[in-house]
């Protein structure tokens, strides 16, 4: 079944633009695409129109940061018909919809001693979450959310390398307490994410290897 949708899709160049702005488009669409062909349909439209295509491209919609192979059937049910399109991060878009994402691969080198160079696969699926969360524009050097759900992740896989990856993301400053709930951020809800990160708090909280006031704030007050 064909639907309209009525689009505000960012645009900005790096290379000409000194300000970005939104272009309105409204196209019709069968409900069985996905968010890849609307981005094809704008292509055609605005052939200078720059998207993510690799397996994992993400942007943001009405605000919220998910893949770009979410269907337009689930898009109109979740989000209605009039969209706003965002890059995932507008600080750090160069063309449209594409964002640098050096700063995300940076979060990975933080545990890179303590993993396998294989492991960055897994690492690359919580591309969402580094994004979306709002502490990445207030803290300088927020390692991120997706490096605490990595983290996790990797305490499972390597348990005799805990303590070191612990070390990491308990930093005081930057690490995994300065952490807030994604699901409002994201599409969908981050339930998994989110237990994984508070899972993390616990295991810093109940060894407490380490000695900052962030761990003896909270370590009274263990999440469940």
């Amino acid at each position: 079944m064909e639907c309209k949708l009525e689009l505000s899709v960012f645009r900005f160049d790096a290379k000409t633009d000194f300000l970005p702005y939104y272009k309105k488009h409204i196209i019709k669409i069968d409900k069985s695409k996905t968010l890849n062909d609307i981005f094809a349909l704008i292509v055609k439209d605005d052939v200078s129109f720059g998207y993510p295509k690799d397996e994992l491209a993400a942007i943001k919609l009405n605000g919220k940061a998910l893949f770009t192979t979410i269907t337009v059937a689930e898009i109109v049910e979740n989000f209605g018909k009039e969209l706003i399109l965002e890059p995932l991060s507008t600080k750090r878009v160069f063309k449209d919809m594409i964002i640098n994402d050096d700063d995300f691969y940076a979060s990975f080198d933080l545990l890179d001693a303590y993993v396998d160079s294989k492991d960055k696969t897994i690492f690359k699926q919580y591309i969402l979450y580094h994004y979306a969360s709002s502490v990445l524009d207030l803290v300088d050097d927020f390692q991120g959310d997706a490096l605490f759900a990595f983290a996790y992740d990797m305490i499972q896989k390597y348990p005799a390398r805990k303590k070191e990856i612990l070390s990491v993301v308990a930093n005081e400053y930057t690490g995994v307490f300065l952490h807030v709930r994604l699901c409002d951020k994201v599409y969908p809800c981050a339930a998994q994410v989110e237990q994984k990160i508070i899972s993390l708090k616990n295991e810093i909280i109940l060894h407490k290897p380490f000695a900052n006031k962030l761990i003896e704030k909270f370590s009274h007050q263990i999440e469940s």
